[in-house]
């Protein structure tokens, strides 16, 4: 029983790490016997794994037809930041009440010093360290519950941003830096209200965004995330 249920945590953590790096595509159709083979395991611990990313939304069983690694809808791009703007927005709110801390002034400075070297037609192909200011607010605050809230969204947040890659930081890089920019100004001088303006502001910049790539990717073909880059 423990052999099985390791072998099915690790099945679990495998997959799961390569769905949201997009190793796995979305729309790919599973086959349970090529996963076991690939993992040198039987099928029945892969069959549970994939069960349980079922339940966390990762893979889709369509009768009839079989599984596949799930789409990246439109719908769920929206959902997802929906929940964000909640989290989010509330979290640099309250973070502005401490004026933040030494941290969020450290990335302050790095934004502001990376937005006046980047020359005016750089492209930035690939996400960097600048992406993770959302987390540092949430974590800013102290709070464990809302930190492990607030990684359930992780795997998600991830799996949307590595699928798209390029496609958003070629042409949103300098805004994304911009907008985090004045989350931080407005959490770093006390000033609430303000905080949490620009945060959803910048949360539905993006989600505004990458909904209309979804759009024009009705059905998500099964190329890697970084395809179109090459």
């Amino acid at each position: 029983m423990a052999a099985s249920g390791s072998k099915k945590a690790w099945a679990y953590e495998n997959l799961k790490r390569r769905i949201i790096n997009v190793e796995l595509p979305p729309g790919l159709p599973i086959n349970e016997a090529e996963l076991a083979q690939q993992l040198q395991i039987s099928k029945t611990p892969v069959r549970e794994a994939l069960r349980q990313l079922e339940r966390d939304g990762l893979v889709e069983n369509v009768p009839s037809r079989g599984s596949t690694i799930s789409h990246i809808t439109s719908q769920e791009i929206s959902d997802v930041f929906q929940i964000r703007e909640i989290i989010e927005s509330g979290a640099a709110k309250r973070a502005a009440f401490f004026n933040g801390d030494q941290e969020l002034d450290r990335q302050r400075e790095i934004y502001k010093k990376l937005l006046e070297e980047t020359p005016p037609d750089a492209e930035y192909a690939e996400w960097g360290t600048w992406e993770d200011l959302h987390l540092l607010i949430v974590k800013s605050l102290g709070n464990e519950t809302l930190v492990t809230v607030y990684l359930g969204l992780i795997d998600r947040i991830k799996r949307i941003r590595n699928y798209y890659g390029s496609r958003v930081t070629r042409r949103r890089f300098k805004d994304i830096i911009s907008e985090h920019i004045a989350v931080l100004d407005a959490v770093l001088a006390g000033d609430p209200e303000e905080a949490e303006r620009s945060m959803a502001t910048h949360l539905r910049n993006a989600n505004a965004f990458l909904t209309g790539l979804a759009g024009t990717n009705a059905v998500f073909d099964q190329r890697p995330h970084n395809a179109e880059a090459k």
